[in-house]
């Protein structure tokens, strides 16, 4: 005889139990599309500079061994950049006597070739400006609206750029091989908002000599950009790609294979003023529609990729909770929780509105952890002594998520509830619950969740639980714990890697002859739980 099985999975606390109950329903026959994985993606400023020391090395080794990052994007691969004080990017051209081109890409092979070794892709940004190809003086103090100040500028002589690229390109092949380099991305620029609007044709010409450079060394290497944030520098780009005249053939239209755009919860130049703005996954929920009605414009633009390939909570990554409080969220249990919540919208948004997002791009790295000091507030994904963050450990949990999404019915998604279901098979399912409201201040509430799964098959089942709250799975709330320590030479360092080795919570093994299975739990606020489910027959 059948039997439904009703588990209980109690939280014991002292905190207060909401009485709604909120039921979730999930038939694991019903795939409703890929787990893209979109999110596998970082980057960062300092990017050259970590990967070639041990705080970038220990970053690198640990998302190859947790499988929790496949793309990675860095600034400057094309000149020399000053940043916090260290030569951060590349210095690649230069002349002779006689102006002939001298091309130097050893360090930018090397760099890459860490990348590769570990499994991880380059978004190859071809920028900025080498100072061989700019003779004349460029003004970079008045910056952009983010206080980011570059030497936005085309080259001097058209062909000498065209010929670097090209060079640079087929270098990258002849290194690396043809079939490794076309699952890369090649970009224009990174953020060109801050160029003049009197000098915007001249943008507009280097993505067109760009484009036809990288495809001509090979026509299936994928090209894009403009890596912008601001919506009227998308729309008036999205314009020329489609309509304009190419300053290379003089036809109308450039190719374009991926859209990239910029999205942070808040402006960095927000914190400490009042009203106090807090970040929402609504914003990005917001800008993705409208970049979407916006594509939905052009019909040749029906195919291309989507990125978000700079998102954080905050902007602003060198600003730390010594000045600015408010960002404790970027060390906290928040920052894992906010992504949970944006990828389960992003997938909506894809599933609704048939517009996927193929990039989700977070823009952290390791700077904590090469100054050796925990906790800064800044937008790392590791602090002192290679300790991940929870931004990390939630990247860990999400790259524990099957290959296909199936179907969940239940709270209007962008609420507080949220569950991303997949399965491996039909004997492997997994389940990502987050319990999260960007504006919750009272952290003492728990709120019932009934997950009703069907679809299933009879046999032996074992579930994994694993918590990442104020307790469990949570190297920022281990360090308080231990009194907050400023260096890693006063830490508990060994418990800390304890911590920040997903553990599981619970476990549950139990005979199941039927099709379906219930979990009821209490989610405490400001918590998410990974739910593991293997099935033998």
């Amino acid at each position: 005889m059948k039997f439904k099985i009703i588990l209980f999975l109690l939280i014991f606390s002292s905190a207060t139990i909401n009485a709604q109950t909120n039921t979730f329903k999930i038939d694991a026959n019903n795939v409703v599309g890929k787990n893209t994985q979109f999110w596998k993606a970082s980057g960062t400023d300092l990017l050259y500079y970590l990967t070639e020391k041990p705080s970038g090395q220990a970053l690198f080794n640990r998302m190859d061994a947790t499988n929790s990052c496949v793309y990675l994007r860095n600034h400057y691969a094309l000149t020399g950049h000053i940043r916090e004080g260290l030569e951060v990017g590349i210095e690649v051209y230069s002349e002779d006597e006689n102006g002939n081109a001298i091309y130097d890409f050893s360090r930018v092979n090397r760099i890459f070739g860490e990348f590769v070794k570990r499994g991880l892709k380059p978004v190859v940004e071809c920028d900025y400006m080498p100072k061989g190809l700019t003779s004349r003086e460029i003004d970079s103090s008045v910056g952009n609206d983010e206080g980011m100040s570059v030497k936005n500028s085309g080259p001097e002589d058209w062909d000498k750029w065209h010929a670097l690229l090209v060079a640079f390109t087929k270098n990258l092949l002849e290194t690396f091989g043809v079939e490794e380099v076309r699952t890369w991305y090649f970009e224009v620029w990174n953020e060109p908002d801050g160029w003049k609007q009197s000098d915007i044709q001249t943008f507009y010409k280097l993505y067109d000599v760009f484009v036809d450079a990288v495809t001509s060394v090979d026509t299936k290497l994928k090209v894009g950009g403009p890596a912008c944030y601001h919506e009227s520098f998308l729309k008036n780009f999205l314009e020329h790609v489609v309509n304009g005249t190419n300053h290379v053939t003089g036809e109308t239209g450039t190719r374009i294979d991926f859209i990239s755009y910029h999205i942070y919860g808040l402006s960095g130049g927000w914190l400490n003023s009042e009203p106090v703005i807090k970040p929402q996954v609504q914003r990005f929920s917001q800008s993705v529609l409208w970049v979407s009605r916006l594509v939905e414009k052009y019909e040749s633009l029906k195919d291309v990729e989507f990125h978000i390939n700079e998102w954080g909570m905050s902007s602003h990554f060198q600003k730390t909770v010594a000045e600015y409080p408010d960002l404790h969220f970027r060390n906290s249990e928040e920052s894992p929780l906010f992504l949970a919540k944006m990828v389960d919208n992003l997938f909506a948004i894809e599933d609704n509105y048939d517009f996927p997002t193929s990039m989700l791009l977070y823009w952290g790295g390791a700077w904590e952890a090469e100054k050796d000091e925990f906790f800064l507030g800044n937008r790392g994904l590791t602090t002192a002594g290679n300790i991940p963050k929870p931004i990390q450990t939630g990247y860990e949990m999400l790259a524990q998520l099957g290959d296909e999404r199936i179907d969940v019915s239940g709270p209007r998604i962008g609420g507080r509830l949220g569950v991303l279901a997949t399965k491996s098979s039909k004997k492997e399912i997994q389940l990502l619950l987050y319990n999260y409201n960007e504006t919750d201040d009272d952290l003492t509430l728990l709120d019932e969740i009934d997950v009703q799964l069907t679809g299933l098959i009879e046999g032996d089942y074992t579930i994994e639980e694993y918590n990442l709250d104020r307790e469990d799975n949570n190297t920022y709330r281990e360090w308080q714990k231990q009194g907050s320590p400023l260096t890693s030479k006063d830490a508990d360092l060994e418990k800390l890697r304890k911590v920040a080795d997903l553990s599981m919570t619970n476990l549950i093994q139990l005979n199941n002859s039927d099709d379906k299975l219930h979990l009821k739990m209490n989610l405490p606020r400001h918590s998410m739980k990974l739910i593991k489910i293997e099935i033998n027959e």
